[in-house]
């Protein structure tokens, strides 16, 4: 079975997909898959609990099959338009991945309406620092592009869904080379009162970090350069955890929060 791999999975494998002895008939669980990279890639053990498997698109759980066919990715932690009238007035709603830089003042204006009286506004930013690597120079985001488009727009609906006052909805995550000052993500709302646009704005940011498969490289001032998440998680005396105990466990630990945004 031939399996996608992003972000710093990439330079673990030495290329952008990986080959595992399974059958592409259907038989096969997601459970099995982590078992045999595992097996396959023992280097990558120690990672796998860090990461998430996708199966057409979607995020799967250990017990799912993995349809004959079906397009298969390894997905290390990540990094986070439409038109909606579903409650009976229209919604501007931009979603997506885009090149820098962002365009904040014209995705303000597009999701503009008459009746709001409230723009809550989450910019990323490029930082020029980060823990234990000193001075960033650039981060470097990646995606795995149509499940991140897909998330994206999963998202606005969700939030809209959830928050029928609102009144413009903005979700754009920035990928390729980013200077320290660049924005990297823009979380937008606009609501009639600013109790909705602040709660809005920061659940569709919260879900954007926590769903959307894009990945973060850091490069530091002496050209080092490392993925974000992508290391053994601690263990309890602070030490790198080892291989873990059960490399088929399904779900993928969430990193620590994103230090540079």
């Amino acid at each position: 079975m031939r399996v996608r791999v992003f972000g710093g999975l990439t330079e673990q494998v030495g290329g952008p997909h990986i080959e595992v002895a399974l059958p592409d008939d259907g038989s096969a669980t997601v459970a099995d898959l982590r078992a045999a990279v595992a097996s396959a890639y023992p280097h990558l053990a120690p990672l796998l609990q860090r990461v998430s498997v996708a199966v057409d698109l979607e995020v799967a759980r250990g017990s799912d099959p993995i349809p004959a066919g079906a397009e298969v990715a390894l997905l290390p932690p990540v990094a986070g338009g439409a038109d909606r009238d579903d409650h009976g007035s229209w919604v501007p709603v931009l979603t997506g991945l885009v090149t820098p830089p962002i365009d904040v003042e014209g995705t303000i204006e597009r999701i503009a309406a008459d009746g709001a009286g409230a723009t809550a506004l989450f910019l990323g930013t490029v930082r020029d620092h980060a823990p234990d690597l000193g001075g960033v120079v650039q981060l470097q985001y990646s995606a795995y592009e149509p499940m991140a488009e897909r998330e994206l727009a999963a998202i606005a609906d969700e939030v809209c869904q959830t928050h029928p006052e609102v009144t413009g909805l903005a979700l754009l995550h920035a990928i390729g080379d980013l200077p320290v000052g660049a924005h990297t993500v823009l979380i937008a709302c606009t609501s009639a009162h600013r109790a909705v646009a602040f709660t809005a704005c920061r659940e569709a940011l919260e879900s954007v970090k926590d769903r959307v498969p894009v990945f973060k490289r850091e490069i530091a001032t002496d050209g080092t350069a490392r993925w974000v998440g992508l290391t053994p998680p601690p263990t309890d005396d602070g030490l790198t955890a080892g291989p873990p105990v059960d490399p088929t466990d399904p779900t993928p630990v969430r990193p620590e929060e994103d230090p540079s945004e």
